[in-house]
């Protein structure tokens, strides 16, 4: 089945690089889908067996299953996003100018006020704070207890802070201020438990901001993953040595690559079996259920986070699940195209799509889930509707 499964993929990239769409934001999707889906199959396929005693063969052929029918799904969708010119709202993007821009200013500039403010008032029990302090690496904000509405900010920093470094990028001339515009960014999401998402931020900035590969970025490039390769081994409580440079160079690719599908693959073996036994509808039931089973020698409680179709397995089966996909990618149609035929990139809009798409193929259906997609909606929709406002009295110019 793994043959199938590459070969589908390998159909869709031949079909993205052919019609030239990996500069439709569609890509974005396809991106996360990817990772969900080649990995896992890949990686058990070469005799890796990390997270293997969660699940059996029968169950890996299921996913591989899914996998084949979601890239046939992405395949009619790219052929579709090429076929057809124009959606719905296609008007409505195609018009949009960058108008009102002082307006749009002030709304990135509120919401990194209350982010920083934020941050300011909690600054001693930020974990660099402590870490330089006592050396020490503490508990993660959202663990300490003495932190309120760490949920609620940390969506604010998930997706108005990147969104607004696109736009504010703009305005920035040297080239040291946009590096400490983006060392904020960094040390606002990794703040903000989002240390994940530095790495995907990262690869988004990069993929669509049209920059060069020459030997400057490949040194930044270079020196970003000592860092974050650094960062990540204290955060494990591990010392530099022989046994922790090979751990480098297993555990961060696989955490990247395989660990949210082999979620995927647990949720349908612990279904197959009727091993869930609290109430599945329950969104806390099934992601804290699948990690006790995933990692039985852990104490703590955690989330095994998957592509949103994981919950929908579980709760509903194959086929009411790749229904639900299937009305999900046309519902996003309109919306893609339309940003696809908008007349230049803007990645402080772009980000917004990414951020969705994000938070259903990395994360499970929870309510903070939830709450970050309205907040990515809402975001989406103001700096679509600002440049439309008819604010005479309002120079849409900064000095």
């Amino acid at each position: 089945m793994i043959y199938l499964l590459l070969l589908i993929f390998i159909f869709n990239l031949f079909y993205i690089i052919r019609k030239g769409l990996y500069t439709s934001t569609f890509i974005i999707h396809f991106f996360f889908v990817s990772l969900i889906f080649i990995g896992p199959p890949i990686y058990y396929e070469l005799g890796f067996t990390t997270y293997a005693h969660s699940f059996d063969d029968q169950d890996l052929v299921l996913f591989e299953i899914y996998g084949i029918s979601v890239f046939f799904c992405t395949l009619v969708y790219f052929y579709f996003l090429k076929r057809l010119n124009k959606s719905f709202f296609n008007r409505f993007f195609q018009n949009y100018r960058d108008r009102n821009v002082t307006v749009i200013f002030l709304y990135f500039v509120l919401w990194y006020t209350l982010v920083l403010g934020y941050l300011l008032f909690y600054f001693n029990e930020l974990p660099l704070t402590k870490f330089v302090l006592t050396g020490h690496l503490p508990d993660r904000l959202d663990q300490s207890g003495k932190v309120k509405l760490f949920y609620t900010f940390s969506s604010f920093f998930m997706v108005f802070v990147p969104s607004g470094y696109f736009f504010f990028i703009k305005f920035l001339k040297s080239n040291i201020s946009k590096i400490l515009m983006l060392l904020l960014v960094i040390f606002i999401l990794t703040s903000g438990g989002h240390k994940g998402l530095v790495s995907f931020f990262v690869i988004f900035a990069l993929f669509f901001s049209g920059i060069r590969f020459n030997f400057k970025y490949l040194l930044i490039g270079l020196v970003s993953l000592v860092g974050l390769l650094t960062i990540y081994t204290l955060s494990k409580g591990r010392e530099f040595n022989k046994e922790t440079f090979f751990y480098l160079l297993e555990s961060p690719p696989r955490r990247f690559f395989v660990t949210q599908g082999s979620a995927f693959i647990t949720r349908i073996s612990l279904d197959r079996k009727g091993l869930y036994e609290g109430n599945i509808y329950d969104y806390q039931v099934i992601k804290r259920e699948t990690f006790q089973f995933i990692y039985p020698s852990v104490n703590e409680k955690g989330a095994a986070p998957t592509i949103f179709l994981g919950d929908l397995h579980v709760r509903y089966g194959y086929f009411i699940t790749m229904f639900i996909y299937v009305t999900f990618l046309i519902f996003t149609f309109f919306f893609i195209k339309g940003t696809d035929n908008m007349d230049s990139r803007r990645l402080y809009l772009w980000w917004n799509i990414f951020i969705f798409f994000y938070l259903l193929g990395m994360a499970e259906i929870s309510y903070t889930s939830v709450l970050r997609m309205i907040l990515v909606m809402f975001n989406f929709a103001a700096i679509l509707f600002i440049p439309y406002l008819k604010l005479k009295n309002i120079e849409n110019k900064i000095i």
